[in-house]
């Protein structure tokens, strides 16, 4: 730490400069040197007192306020965040990283209007920042304006063609404009940058199988399940798959590792127990059925299946056993 008046160098616990005999425990600046060693030191509330001094002394000081709202803001207090964001705007108009976490602050209140007026600004005042073109694209996204949060997300994986968070947005955006073949190309680059990636590979999946593309999902399906043997959704999507080509037994297996991970799955309990019955193993899909029932009493397709197989079997549909 050093003096504000003359550099002269100084310890924290200085109250006046040896060299200039400057008194430094109302001098803003050295409450802000103050202040800043504290939060890098991760000491947020000695840092926030001496923000707090600092802004006594000088009201209008503009760091002093964008620092505080910092503190503020990474202890949740979003509200009073925003009150010192904007306070240090008012004497700092053009700061591109006040108009950025104003924006930030903004949207992690849910006002998405502000949020997105904020980050435009703090794109005009930094063009290449992908970073905001990014949370631009968030806004408008949560707002539902989807080609307008394709645009900005576009934007910066321009600016980074290897944004990982970007291109993943962009995948979920173009699968809620049904444009599925964007989706999964999107999803794809996500895994050449990373391919431990789980999420990404299974919404790869997803993208495919919602295409027609069932080969190809299930090989995605399979690499997501092997990165995490405790991926419930890709087991149960790789589940589908088989099903869906007719490979009832691997389905079946796939459903099992998902109740193996989450017992009480109802609908995969269900799932299992339809392959079960096209394979015509009537007394294990009647196992499932009857701890399916057990689990949830009023689920009617398990009890029309139950019935069925009573039906074809000659078996009362008798749920006391269980």
């Amino acid at each position: 730490m050093q003096c504000p008046e003359c550099s002269a160098p100084l310890s924290r616990q200085a109250r006046f400069c040896d060299q200039c005999g400057m008194r430094l425990a109302e001098h803003p600046g050295f409450l802000h040197q103050k202040a800043l060693d504290c939060y890098h030191r991760g000491l947020g509330e000695e840092a926030l007192r001496n923000w707090d001094l600092a802004l006594q002394a000088a009201p209008d000081f503009s760091m002093g306020h964008y620092y505080r709202g910092l503190v503020l803001y990474d202890r949740g207090e979003l509200l009073q965040s925003v009150r010192a964001f904007r306070r240090a705007l008012a004497e700092q108009a053009d700061s591109f990283r006040v108009h950025f976490k104003l924006g930030m602050a903004l949207y992690g209140l849910g006002d998405l209007a502000g949020s997105l007026k904020s980050f435009t600004r703090a794109l005009e005042l930094n063009p290449e920042s992908a970073e905001t073109c990014y949370r631009i694209g968030l806004s408008q996204l949560r707002s539902g304006r989807f080609a307008a949060a394709r645009t900005a997300l576009q934007q910066a994986v321009k600016l980074n063609p290897d944004y990982v968070r970007a291109l993943y947005m962009i995948g979920m955006t173009a699968v809620q404009q049904g444009d599925l073949d964007a989706a999964a190309g999107s999803f794809r680059r996500v895994v050449e940058i990373n391919p431990d990636y789980t999420g990404a590979r299974f919404e790869l999946g997803m993208a495919l199988f919602k295409n027609g593309a069932i080969k190809e999902a299930a090989e995605e399906f399979d690499r997501a399940v092997a990165q995490n043997r405790n991926f419930a959704p890709g087991y149960f999507m790789l589940g589908e798959c088989r099903r869906r080509v007719g490979q009832l037994n691997e389905a079946v297996a796939a459903y099992g590792e998902v109740l193996r991970i989450n017992p009480k799955d109802a609908e995969t309990l269900f799932k299992q127990a339809e392959c079960y019955n096209e394979l015509k193993q009537c007394r294990e899909a009647r196992t499932v059925l009857l701890e399916l029932l057990r689990m949830v009493p009023g689920h009617q397709g398990a009890a029309r299946l139950l019935e069925e197989i009573g039906r074809r079997n000659d078996i009362a549909p008798d749920r006391k056993k269980d």
